[in-house]
């Protein structure tokens, strides 16, 4: 079965964005498909320029969910010390992991760039996977949902996102896929180095075509096998979320509680009061 994902929705639509997309558009199993402009997924948001964050306001933005350690924030911020985004956006900063756990990095260490990840990392933090979703849920408007690359952490959260919804799993697939190929050259990060045991500085790495098909296959595999044990309202059940709030995701990408339009000043005003 092939999936197609509408390729106006992967460009960097924001000046300077990294990785970005529209979840809008993605076919849904009881017809139609999900609703755009309410939630983007993307790598880290320094690059994005002022005019590239004109663009998201006037295309709704409201929230930004960084799913970012605090390490990494910091490490952008020094590489990137002028960058700043508007006053009028609500950021709510949910890592999705404990880099300092000795637990997680036995377990999801070797596959932090892989889908394999994401089964034993939801389930080490109900608490933190939790914090995420609650943000999504409580967003004013439209939000941006981002890590550093755009592609694993920001992956599973979308991916989780869309299941709820009830996007069809290969569609779910093709937009990890989408991401992962936006970052066929991987630029220098932290990463973890399994020989030292030790948080290290990534240097980057560029894939050639052949290598990346490789990866794309195997990763494909995984997300999709995850997906199908996957009971998404079971597990925000247990993460603490209420029912309201669950029901609220389950609709963000559908029709749910009316956002005001983008780009008016009723959700720049109501983006501007939770700040």
């Amino acid at each position: 079965m092939s999936i197609s994902v509408n390729p106006m929705a992967w460009d960097n639509a924001w000046d300077g964005a990294v990785n970005l997309h529209d979840l809008g558009g993605l076919p849904l199993d009881d017809g139609g498909t999900t609703a755009p402009g309410r939630v983007w997924r993307s790598g880290a948001p320094e690059p994005i320029t002022p005019t590239g964050w004109a663009e998201a306001l006037e295309a709704g933005l409201t929230t930004v969910v960084d799913l970012r350690n605090p390490a990494e924030i910091k490490q952008a911020r020094d590489r990137m010390p002028g960058s700043a985004r508007p006053n009028g956006l609500v950021t709510r900063n949910t890592p999705t992991e404990d880099p300092g756990d000795p637990h997680f990095l036995e377990t999801c260490g070797p596959w932090l760039d892989h889908p394999r990840s994401y089964a034993p990392n939801i389930a080490m933090y109900p608490h933190l996977i939790g914090s995420a979703f609650r943000a999504l849920a409580d967003a004013a408007g439209p939000t941006l949902v981002h890590c550093a690359a755009g592609r694993d952490r920001t992956g599973m959260i979308s991916a989780m996102l869309l299941s709820l919804t009830g996007v069809e799993h290969e569609a779910i697939a093709e937009d990890y896929v989408q991401a992962f190929r936006g970052t066929t050259h991987r630029g220098g990060g932290i990463t973890y180095d399994e020989e030292q045991g030790a948080w290290v500085q990534h240097p980057g790495e560029t894939w050639t075509a052949q290598q990346l098909d490789v990866r794309v296959r195997e990763r494909r595999g995984a997300l999709l096998g995850w997906l199908a044990e996957l009971d998404p309202v079971a597990y925000l059940r247990y993460a603490g979320l209420d029912e309201g709030r669950i029901t609220a995701l389950r609709g963000r990408l559908r029709s749910g509680e009316p956002w005001p339009e983008p780009g008016t000043r009723a959700a720049r005003t109501r983006a501007g009061r939770e700040s």
